[in-house]
């Protein structure tokens, strides 16, 4: 399911530049409110397949701001002057569970901020249940946080983040799907298929890709960098892979606010 948050707070509030951390921390206490133990587990562990690499099955935009705001690059914020702003929040759910969840965070409210300002409060004005996309074999992505994915270098204790442009990205991010897709499979309990037909999946750069660079945990000893871009692209894929990554979001970090997109039919 996905939904769209419209947003409010007091006109003039300023938020960090990296607030990504933030937003992933009150999902998940939005959810701890209905389940506490789902919530723990979910941060804690998540799915995963044979041990192997874990998913949370969510992920969200960046904020969309309302004109007019001001970023302030001295102070690492932007000054959102209109006090209005909307979120998206995508989850890969069972249909039964969606209004479960939208309900969730209806009336909710949230702060953004770190240790250097005080932070700014929001409040969840209405939740809006977006309709469901017709996923086929081919579509077109716009990317509304950055797409982020890694590989491990030997040697090297920090993973070198891959633009779209780098030798074996189209590799990765198939790659990547496709453990999501056979994770959410072997726990959905209908065990749904993706209905190859023989297609070779691939991916198509449609825009210049804009590096992003992003702080989480900022300005505490936990803080960490992370690199993720943002563009356009085409992929062609059995339809269920790519309903998949339009709803658990393309690459890593998913659950800290990057690889949420939108999408359409065709190229």
């Amino acid at each position: 399911m996905r939904i769209q948050l419209s947003l409010q707070c007091r006109p003039g509030s300023r938020i960090p530049f990296n607030y990504q951390y933030e937003l992933s921390s009150w999902v998940y206490r939005t959810l701890a409110q209905a389940d506490p133990a789902f919530a723990e587990w979910l941060h804690a562990q998540g799915y995963s397949l044979e041990g192997k690499k874990r998913f949370k099955f969510f992920t969200f935009s960046h904020l969309q701001l309302e004109p007019p705001f001001r970023p302030e690059p001295q102070r690492r914020a932007i000054s959102l002057d209109s006090g209005r702003a909307r979120l998206t929040l995508s989850f890969l759910l069972d249909d039964t569970l969606e209004h479960f969840v939208g309900g969730l965070f209806r009336q909710q409210a949230f702060g953004l901020g770190n240790p250097q300002f005080y932070p700014a409060d929001f409040s969840v004005v209405s939740v809006e249940i977006l309709p469901r996309p017709v996923f086929t074999s081919t579509m077109r992505f716009r990317t509304l946080s950055p797409v982020c994915l890694g590989t491990a270098i030997p040697g090297n204790p920090h993973a070198q983040y891959l633009s779209p442009l780098d030798d074996g990205y189209e590799q990765l991010l198939l790659q990547n799907l496709s453990h999501k897709f056979a994770t959410a499979k072997h726990y959905a309990p209908a065990g749904a298929q993706a209905a190859g037909n023989g297609l070779v999946p691939r991916f198509e750069l449609l825009s210049e890709p804009r590096k992003k660079g992003v702080t989480l945990k900022a300005h505490t000893p936990q803080e960490t960098h992370v690199v993720g871009y943002t563009f356009d692209f085409a992929l062609t894929a059995p339809p269920e892979l790519l309903e998949t990554g339009y709803y658990a979001g393309f690459g890593e970090k998913n659950a800290q606010g990057f690889g949420c997109v939108e999408g359409r039919v065709g190229v």
